[in-house]
């Protein structure tokens, strides 16, 4: 009996009437009808690029390269055997994996709308591409279209928009950050690309910001040194200032709709930062390792080849941290756990301190941030749950003067995905043992005291 997979990514337009998903290879639209939580199915996108016929290509060009090299030496002199008999090339193989070896996935990733909800964004390993889908909501067969596929030499980690909405800003696993013209024919000449800055180790989030006073335009980027850059663009080769602070990778960076110099930071080590990333100043430093002991697993524990030897080395980090349009607060969650965090800034002087601890009946694996509606959308590692909790909807409710989980809406959008989709196979799965890689965060942390 197949299961759906899990989501592993969601994001919503702004009046939360499209929920965008992704499940293995594969993006899904879900339509709420206005004025209910009744869900229909608004379109999708699979990703059904072979890797082999990549693979292959890319063998036949190393070898018509290297023949061509050696094709002024070839006319002159013909390469024999030590026979003197003339050398017969054969044709060269496509690697395949061996036994034993791991499986490989063609995950799509990075899910961003275009500032005007126009264009839907992300990444796919198949090829480590950049996908430009367009959003026709008048198309009531399928919603979605891929416009543009740009590859890249490298896996792209994380995305931004330009304010502009004409450029695709990308950095990606090897330190560099590109920009795409999104409207731009798809290149093929891939290991042309320029970058516009670069750090020394994986970048690993992005944003682009403008300074409300002076009015011009920065990029920040983040990466698995502990370092926060800041840069001038277009001319991302003038450093502005750096952010420092952080004692291990950072992972996540989101900034605030209602105060433009403000930036926070969280990653493998156990604080959250809040910046004035305008004059660089590191405003509020929040411990938050005691209160998510009591949410730690078995899920982690640290590597076996990392461990002590009574096996109780604990290794976690923040995947994500999200703001609010109209309201003081950040939510964020701890890789591997069930916790959803949420934090008050104090607007006076700018502390953090714990408002909430919601628990959640699965591990969180993404959150997002609907700052129009102030709405967060979850998706959840649901593999034990039968076919439930896929997808919760949390927001403020004044009256109770806390964040609620909209039970109602959950349980709606629910069963819409268990009665359509449940034999659809690119979305399902055989076991639970087929179910992609969901947490890769901690995997950023260093173990250079284990080789020293």
């Amino acid at each position: 009996m197949s299961i759906i997979h899990p989501f592993q990514s969601s994001v919503s337009t702004n009046d939360g009437t499209l929920v965008f998903t992704v499940v293995k290879n594969t993006i899904l639209a879900f339509r709420c009808n206005p004025g209910s939580w009744n869900y229909s199915l608004a379109g999708s996108w699979v990703d059904t690029l072979d890797r082999t016929n990549l693979i292959k290509e890319k063998v036949i060009k190393e070898q018509q390269r290297q023949l061509a090299e050696n094709a002024a030496a070839a006319a002159t002199k013909k390469s024999k055997s030590t026979d003197g008999e003339p050398v017969v090339r054969s044709v060269a193989k496509v690697p395949t994996p061996g036994t034993g070896a791991p499986p490989i996935y063609s995950i799509v990733r990075n899910l961003l709308l275009s500032r005007d909800n126009k264009m839907l964004f992300a990444c796919a390993d198949s090829d480590k591409s950049i996908l430009v889908l367009k959003i026709d909501t008048n198309n009531k067969e399928n919603c979605l279209t891929l416009v543009k596929r740009q590859p890249y030499p490298k896996r792209p980690n994380a995305i931004a928009t330009t304010e502009d909405n004409e450029k695709v800003i990308m950095v990606d696993k090897f330190g560099d950050a590109f920009e795409m013209i999104i409207n731009e024919e798809p290149k093929d000449k891939i290991n042309e690309f320029e970058p516009i800055l670069g750090h020394v180790s994986m970048l690993t989030d992005v944003m682009m910001k403008k300074d409300p006073e002076s009015g011009k335009q920065f990029i920040i980027t983040s990466d698995r040194d502990e370092h926060i850059k800041v840069s001038h663009y277009p001319q991302c080769f003038i450093i502005d200032k750096w952010l420092f602070g952080h004692e291990e990778f950072v992972s996540t960076l989101c900034d605030f709709l209602w105060d433009p110099r403000l930036l926070v930071s969280a990653g493998g080590d156990n604080y959250i930062f809040l910046w004035d990333w305008i004059s660089g100043k590191s405003l509020f430093k929040f411990d938050y390792s005691e209160l998510i002991q009591p949410y730690l697993t078995d899920a982690n524990l640290a590597p076996a080849r990392f461990q002590n030897e009574t096996n109780d080395i604990v290794e976690y980090a923040v995947s994500k941290v999200v703001s609010f349009a109209n309201l003081p607060y950040i939510a964020f969650f701890v890789e591997a756990t069930k916790a959803l965090v949420i934090l008050k800034i104090n607007k006076d002087d700018y502390s953090l301190s714990l408002f909430q601890i919601i628990e959640l009946p699965c591990n969180l694996i993404s959150l997002f941030a609907n700052t129009t509606q102030d709405e967060l959308l979850i998706t959840l590692d649901n593999r034990e749950s039968s076919e439930k909790d896929f997808i919760k909807f949390v927001a403020f409710n004044p009256e109770q003067n806390k964040f609620v989980i909209n039970e109602d809406k959950g349980k709606s959008i629910d069963k819409f995905i268990t009665d359509k989709l449940k034999n659809n196979e690119n979305v399902t799965i055989s076991s639970k043992d087929d179910v992609y890689p969901l947490y890769n965060i901690a995997n950023l942390k260093k173990h250079g005291e284990a080789f020293s």
